[in-house]
């Protein structure tokens, strides 16, 4: 996982958490404005390594791609800001663990999320803490992508930027992916935001490479490595979680879930060689992310394009929805198409 969308116009946190939360998403989003500079200087400093120069000079073709299927990117990604650290930001997410409710955030305006993002990673690994002495499943993780959902015009970062023959895919991918963010954003549904996201970003990012550097070629075999590397994982996940949730809906007792939650966990653990340990949190945000994908299949095919389900998405609200934080995407798949009928229609 390697984006965290956060929101930088938060009004609201209970409890202590307040104060702390909003001096450190001000100053980090201060910060990351301080820091930017514009790509086009960038580019021709002869001070700026080579590799960042050819990355971020590419950024032009990849934002005019994602706008020619109706993206909106024209504010984002104009600037570089180089960070000096690992991550953009740490994420932390929470959830029961015996149940597949994750704790949520609200604020004002920007709505609900299903986790917090920290610029400093001590204070996500003690906000991590709190949490798990509270008996939450928690996680912490860096992100190393960065979206204020269109609030502020986010700069291209340092920690965007990769080194290896999937360098140029990888940008290409998270800066679209971002960039539907800025384009589709119901609030209090993160499930479907970060899916069609993901969705979206991951179709175009399958053609623009072929487009840009060909079959066969060194970034196009990196980028297909490694999505079938990220389905096979991202399946067995989802697997564990469908079976997980089978088990919390059931009637045994706390003592039996938490004991056969073990032993499924284990089994993941042993089947994809995991170094870490996952839990409630770091499942529910694997779902996140994916959990939409057959849902936003079914709706693409109804559209019968990407740039016309792009457009239906955008007419997605609050009260389309049944819940809040809804991670059935089936009836909304359902809606975008019919919407893409409708439009078809005028």
């Amino acid at each position: 996982m390697k984006r965290a969308l956060v929101a930088a116009a938060v009004l609201a946190l209970g409890g202590c958490l307040m104060p702390r939360y909003l001096s450190q998403a001000a100053y980090g989003q201060l910060d990351l404005l301080a820091r930017a500079r514009p790509i086009g200087e960038v580019v021709d400093d002869p001070d700026t390594p080579l590799r960042v120069a050819v990355l971020l000079a590419e950024i032009p073709a990849i934002k005019q791609y994602g706008r020619s299927y109706g993206l909106s990117i024209k504010r984002n990604y104009n600037a570089y800001s180089r960070l000096g650290r690992p991550a953009a930001v740490w994420f932390v997410g929470a959830a029961d663990p015996v149940a597949f409710k994750p704790l949520k955030w609200c604020f004002p305006i920007v709505g609900c999320f299903a986790g917090l993002g920290w610029f400093d990673e001590d204070d996500g690994v003690r906000h991590k803490l709190e949490l798990e002495a509270k008996g939450y499943d928690a996680i912490v993780r860096p992100a190393s992508a960065y979206s204020t959902g269109g609030w502020f015009p986010d700069p291209v970062l340092s920690t965007m930027l990769g080194g290896g023959d999937d360098a140029f895919p990888e940008l290409a991918n998270v800066i679209l992916h971002e960039s539907v963010h800025a384009t589709v954003l119901v609030p209090d549904q993160p499930f479907f935001n970060e899916s069609l996201a993901s969705y979206v970003a991951d179709t175009l990012t399958d053609h623009w490479i072929i487009e840009r550097f060909g079959r066969g070629s060194p970034e196009e075999l990196a980028w297909t490595l490694g999505q079938a590397t990220h389905l096979h994982r991202t399946a067995r996940t989802l697997a564990a979680y469908t079976r997980l949730k089978k088990l919390y809906e059931s009637k045994k007792s706390r003592e039996d879930k938490l004991a056969e939650k073990a032993t499924i966990i284990d089994e993941l653990v042993t089947d994809l060689r995991l170094r870490r340990r996952p839990n409630n949190a770091t499942l529910t945000e694997v779902r996140v992310y994916n959990g939409g994908a057959a849902a936003l299949v079914d709706a693409h095919r109804a559209c019968g394009d990407l740039r016309a389900m792009v457009l239906a998405a955008k007419m997605l609200t609050r009260g389309d929805f049944s819940k809040t934080l809804q991670d059935d995407l089936a009836p909304i798949g359902r809606l975008i198409g019919e919407r893409c009928a409708k439009l078809q229609k005028r």
